[in-house]
This record gives structure tokens, sequence and C-alpha cells, in this order.
């Protein structure tokens, strides 16, 4: 026979489970799963061009950019939606394959993501940051690195990876296999 004490632990127990972990998106569940949008925008005004690679790249940071999130939000855009998306770029620093490999420098692309709603009012901000290239561990690591890796492949790698974790912010993360099935799809 259940005693008080069993009673008491029961009940804390199902109270911490009835409240389980807050959900840090400013967005609704029901919200992001219905979220159709009718464009992303995307500005590097002002952003901090950190390397001399990395101001190569300032006229065409934006429109690849929005490229990239365009195709990875591309089952959310169109069809009737009336949400906007705005993204501004803050900072991108593009390092070489040498001092990538060396670990002397590494790739960066820094923005924040902003959801607006039909209104026009800001239903969401997000801040990404997103990191490219590794040093290397061994000697011959370091040799090929400084070969094989290039500010350009820095670049799409951190293109991808922003409009990826843009994507996982907003939305939720997908389920195994959800990304893939989505790409066949589109």
């Amino acid at each position: 026979m259940p005693n008080r004490r069993h009673l008491i632990a029961l009940g804390l127990a199902g109270l911490l489970a009835a409240c389980g972990a807050p959900d840090p998106n400013p967005l609704s569940r029901a919200a992001r799963s219905e979220l159709q949008l009718a464009g992303i925008e995307v500005t590097a005004m002002g952003a901090g061009f950190e390397s001399g690679a990395a101001r190569d790249y300032t006229s065409r940071i934006a429109p690849d950019l929005e490229a990239a999130l365009k195709r990875e939000f591309a089952d959310r855009l169109g069809r009737g939606g009336q949400w906007r998306m705005l993204v501004e770029v803050s900072r991108l620093n593009l390092a070489g394959g040498t001092s990538t490999a060396l670990g002397r420098d590494q790739s960066r692309l820094s923005g924040a993501v902003r959801v607006l709603d039909p209104s026009g009012a800001l239903r969401a901000s997000y801040t990404i940051q997103v990191l490219a290239g590794e040093a290397a561990e061994s000697r011959t690591g370091t040799l090929v690195g400084a070969v094989a890796n290039s500010a350009s492949g820095y670049y799409r790698e951190l293109l991808t990876a922003f409009a990826r974790d843009a994507r996982t912010q907003v939305l939720g993360a997908d389920l195994p296999g959800q990304r893939l099935a989505r790409r066949i799809a589109n």
C-alpha cells in the first residue's frame, strides 16, 4: 500500500514530466508548422569583412546567402505565404587553407535572422554564427589541408551551414531523412 511519501514523490515526478523543458523558440509549434514565407531578403550593409579574402565577397555575400536560404526553405516559400524573413550579415571572415591548417585562423559567418508576420511585426529573432575549417592534427594533414582547402571552398561551406542553421533555429530540427526527402521533392 502506497504511503504518503510515495504519493508525494509520484505527484512531483508527474508535475516535472508535464512541465518538460521549455521551448526556446519564440515561434509556437503551431506557427512553425504552418509557416509559409512570401520572401527572404538578405542585406550585408554595415557588415564587417575581417580578411582580404572576405572583402572580395562584399558584393556577392547577400545574393549568394539569399540563394542558399531560398534553397533551404524551398518547401516554405511562395504558396500564398505572407510572412517574411529578413537576414542581416554582421561578420564574414574567410581564412585560407594554410592558415586554417596551421590553426592560425578559421572562417566565420555571423548574422541575424528576423521573421516578420503579415502585419510586419517582428515575431522571432535568431542570432546565427557558423564556422568552417579546422586545424590539422598532423604535418601530413597540414600539407594536405593547405593544398586542398581554399577561401572559396570555406565560403560555400559557410553559406550552406548558415542556411541549414537558420532552418533548424526557425523551424526546429529535421527528423532523420527529412532533409534528403525535401531535397528530392524539390
